[in-house]
């Protein structure tokens, strides 16, 4: 399929592009077991679908961040676009030469944590992220749905490795492992009421920076996570300056992003966050 975001997509083309997301799963969880085994770990034992066991993923793929930039002058492959993990053709945007080696633990550990999810949350429903609102940060993503929510599998996964790439401090030893359980909670949950749709944070780019919308329960019960995301945000690659703006508002200066790209941080960073601190 062409290199169309999932936002731009026809419905059609969005229902094909989550057909192609799932037909990709198996194979890559395949290929991340091949990793295991070439490295001397039995897939089998370390793989046993529960939300602990991404701890130890988690520490095995950090090793390995010296694999992960591509070097064209070098050894190390660059993975051309058009073989990119069909969700990384449609949702990033601004990537770097990623190695193959990158992508292979990377989609690995997506259809990983899919796994783990579904096993913990097996009534969840793989549909398109809200169809009838073109404006929502997920329309027409493949998303794990239940209870109310959906779920960009991929997030997380990419904003970790991501950070690992770029040589940068990353998620903490059990932070997906912690998002896992959070996860499930949320798609299994029967007796709460539906987590509200509305996304945590909402990027405006303006001509000189960005305007960042805070959702209405995050500005007013959470200010302490406002303040820590300020911290983690400012010392991000390309982020020149980050201030609260007003109780609810973000500038974010960073002429080397975009929209999409600070969206989608923001809403990984969020995500993991909120449920736990309630």
């Amino acid at each position: 399929m062409p290199m169309t975001h999932y936002r731009r997509m026809t419905h059609a083309q969005a229902a094909a592009a989550l057909g192609e997301f799932l037909t990709e799963r198996p194979t890559a969880l395949q290929g991340l077991r091949a990793e295991l085994i070439s490295h001397g770990i039995d897939p089998s034992a370390m793989l046993d679908a529960t939300p602990g066991s991404l701890t130890p993923l988690w520490q095995w793929i950090t090793d390995r961040r010296a694999e992960l930039a591509a070097d064209p002058a070098g050894d190390t492959p660059v993975e051309p676009r058009q073989m990119w993990p069909s969700w990384a053709r449609h949702t990033v945007t601004g990537m770097r030469v990623p190695s193959a080696t990158m992508f292979a633990l990377l989609d690995g550990l997506v259809s990983y944590l899919t796994l783990v999810i579904t096993t913990g949350a097996p009534n969840a429903a793989w549909r398109l992220g809200s169809p009838e609102d073109p404006s929502h940060h997920l329309h027409h993503y493949p998303v794990l749905t239940g209870s109310g929510h959906q779920i960009f599998v991929p997030t997380l996964p990419m904003v970790g490795v991501a950070r690992l790439k770029r040589g940068e401090k990353s998620l903490r030893a059990t932070e997906l492992t912690e998002y896992a359980a959070a996860v499930i909670d949320a798609l299994r949950e029967n007796s709460h009421e539906a987590a509200s749709p509305d996304p945590p944070v909402v990027v405006v780019a303006e001509p000189e920076f960005f305007d960042v919308g805070l959702r209405a329960d995050i500005a007013a019960t959470h200010s302490q996570l406002v303040d820590r995301v300020i911290a983690e945000l400012a010392v991000q690659d390309g982020v020149t300056a980050v201030y609260r703006d007003a109780h609810d508002a973000l500038v974010v200066n960073a002429p080397d992003w975009d929209a999409e790209d600070l969206q989608r941080w923001l809403q990984a960073w969020f995500e993991i966050r909120v449920p736990l601190a309630g």
